[in-house]
């Protein structure tokens, strides 16, 4: 049944026809897969990587073809695909205007009630989320903020959804927006902190006279490096969290500067003996600081690297750095990598007591300390990317 728009009445789920008590009896090994999936929603990590997980968890329970998440941003009115699984070539990011006239989602939303469409093919007009489905389904998800986004379910038959179908999709999608939301907002929390602690940084690299977008491009090209070592022997710890963390912590590898007197920090001269222990001592000191955030507010995978850089990225591979003289594959890979982004971006960048130095002489005076100051594995992979290297300064101007 459609109404005078040519769209399906939309369906509350109570409304639905009615359900046998023999229906849900035949299904018991799905309530007890959508249980055990509840059960897992519980403990899933709160990161955007779970958008996948959930989505490919939802369509295993269901049975249907395929399934797909979208939730709104309110900045813009749209709805964001964050996740699919079961559709050819539908990449996260599709967006989709909450007012679209041709689309069963921004109805959904709108409307916050379920949208089943049992034969696509035969409502003109309307667009779904990739070719080959027949018969298709859209629920709202709601938080106690009102509708947040809008889960997806497609078939390749026409009448795949039965009234037991929508019924466990709808517990399903119930279950769900708790956890949803759950992760919105400690990503949120997060974006909050991480512009805090990035401030830190700032502000350690204003005093220092560097120009603000230092930070930026030695993120850039420690999240690069960190990139290309997942399918390479010997890093088994640089997994995408992994990468994800120094892309962001490399910001807080000078933070202890903050506690380095001006005379001392903004010396135009050659620092004497006394005062470069001074200089030196940044290290633990940045160190400190964030180890303190950690004892007073509790672990964050940022800070907690960001701490680890901070004191080691200024180790030296054979041994002759500080503040611990630690050598070889003591020193943490993340102090490793910085130490190499931090080098070639002081060499490569223009200051006022010199020029900017080219890819070729750069990668000839660090090559020159390979296996004493760098790790030479990490500075072979890196100087051998020069376009790569080049696109990240290039990003900046």
């Amino acid at each position: 049944m459609a109404d005078d728009t040519g769209y399906p009445t939309l369906m509350r789920p109570d409304a639905a026809e009615s359900v046998e008590p023999g229906d849900f009896g035949a299904n018991v090994d799905r309530l007890r897969a959508l249980q055990a999936f509840n059960a897992r929603l519980v403990c899933m990590p709160v990161d955007e990587a779970s958008y996948a997980d959930v989505v490919a968890g939802a369509r295993r329970v269901i049975g249907c073809d395929a399934c797909a998440l979208f939730l709104a941003d309110r900045a813009t009115g749209e709805l964001v695909l964050r996740a699919a699984d079961g559709y050819r070539g539908l990449q996260p990011g599709l967006r989709v205007p909450v007012r679209h006239p041709n689309s069963m989602h921004a109805q959904a939303f709108s409307e916050e009630y379920l949208v089943h469409v049992a034969d696509v093919a035969g409502l003109e007009g309307l667009q779904p989320l990739a070719a080959g489905v027949a018969s298709a389904l859209a629920l709202p998800i709601i938080s106690y903020r009102g509708p947040v986004g809008v889960f997806d379910f497609g078939s390749r038959r026409s009448g795949a959804f039965t009234a037991t179908e929508i019924g466990m999709c709808t517990m399903l999608v119930d279950q769900m927006s708790y956890s949803l939301e759950n992760i919105r907002l400690v990503n949120e929390l997060s974006r909050s902190r991480d512009a805090v602690i990035r401030g830190m940084a700032l502000l350690a690299e204003i005093r220092d006279s560097h120009i603000r977008e230092h930070l930026r491009r030695i993120c850039a090209y420690c999240g690069f490096l960190a990139g290309l070592l997942p399918e390479r022997p010997g890093y088994p710890e640089v997994t995408p969290q992994f990468i994800e963390t120094i892309a962001r912590a490399a910001a807080l590898h000078d933070v202890g500067k903050v506690g380095i007197p001006d005379a001392i920090l903004l010396k135009p001269g050659k620092l004497t003996e006394a005062e470069f222990a001074v200089m030196k001592s940044h290290t633990e000191l940045g160190a400190e600081l964030l180890e303190g955030l950690i004892q007073d507010y509790g672990t964050y995978s940022m800070i907690s690297m960001g701490a680890e850089v901070a004191r080691c990225h200024h180790e030296r591979w054979d041994g002759s750095g500080y503040p611990a003289g630690l050598k070889g594959r003591d020193i943490p890979l993340s102090a490793r990598i910085v130490a190499i982004a931090d080098v070639y971006d002081a060499l490569t960048s223009r200051r006022v007591y010199k020029d900017a130095w080219t890819h070729e002489e750069t990668a000839r005076t660090m090559q020159a300390d390979s296996g004493r100051h760098f790790d030479p594995e990490l500075l072979q992979i890196f100087l051998s990317h020069h376009q790569d290297l080049a696109r990240i300064r290039q990003d900046d101007k």
